[in-house]
């Protein structure tokens, strides 16, 4: 049988829609070909069933995910500017795609042999893409404050949060996360803090203090 990719994508589409609604355990393989319009045997033939359907979704968008980051990072000059390119990148990736984006992020809070995967690959792959253009920034001495470690958890934290709580933004402050003034301010944001608390130095505590 010929892989009909529109047929393909429609089954995806269907699948997205369903594990955001009910969730990835709440769903049914019959479910998901109800709302496609398509034979249940054509999952098994697509994806390998319901699990490798999650796993062909997660990869597809990590994989654009992490090339959407490279590129930004080849592109900018500087290590200042290329950490603020990377950030960007990523937010405006998660911003075309939110849905995949919510339905990621929400997955990988989970423990799963599938999530250690991810973690093992893909998002050690981004902490060492920042690790780089962290450590460049200090021997440049563009970058002079926090540790790499909490830099990092700091950034993805802010680059994730817009994402991941997308219905809390909307109830609570009645922000729009996939909206362009949304992304356009927040990225004003997040350069003060890299500008604050990664290119200046920090003060020590003042029980450090001699």
């Amino acid at each position: 049988m010929a892989v009909n990719q529109g047929t393909k994508d429609k089954v995806a589409e269907a699948a997205i829609d369903l594990f955001m609604t009910k969730g990835y355990s709440g769903t049914s393989v019959r479910a998901i070909a109800d709302r496609a319009g398509v034979n249940v045997a054509l999952i098994s033939y697509y994806f390998g069933g319901k699990k490798g359907m999650l796993e062909n979704l997660i990869n597809t968008y990590l994989e654009g995910y992490l090339k959407e980051l490279e590129e930004a990072s080849k592109q900018a000059t500087g290590s200042f500017e290329r950490l603020l390119a990377i950030i960007e990148s990523a937010l405006q990736f998660q911003q075309t795609h939110h849905r995949m984006a919510r339905l990621v992020l929400r997955e990988l809070t989970l423990d799963s042999i599938l999530v250690r995967e991810v973690m093992a690959s893909y998002y050690m792959k981004e902490k060492h893409l920042f690790i780089q253009v962290l450590e460049a920034g200090k021997k440049e001495g563009a970058f002079k404050g926090m540790r790499k470690e909490w830099a990092i958890l700091h950034l993805r934290g802010m680059v994730t949060m817009p994402f991941l709580h997308a219905q809390h933004i909307r109830e609570v402050f009645h922000l729009e996360p996939s909206d362009r003034t949304f992304l356009y301010h927040y990225m004003k944001h997040v350069r003060q803090f890299v500008e604050v608390q990664i290119c200046e130095p920090q003060p020590a505590p003042a029980s450090l203090v001699v």
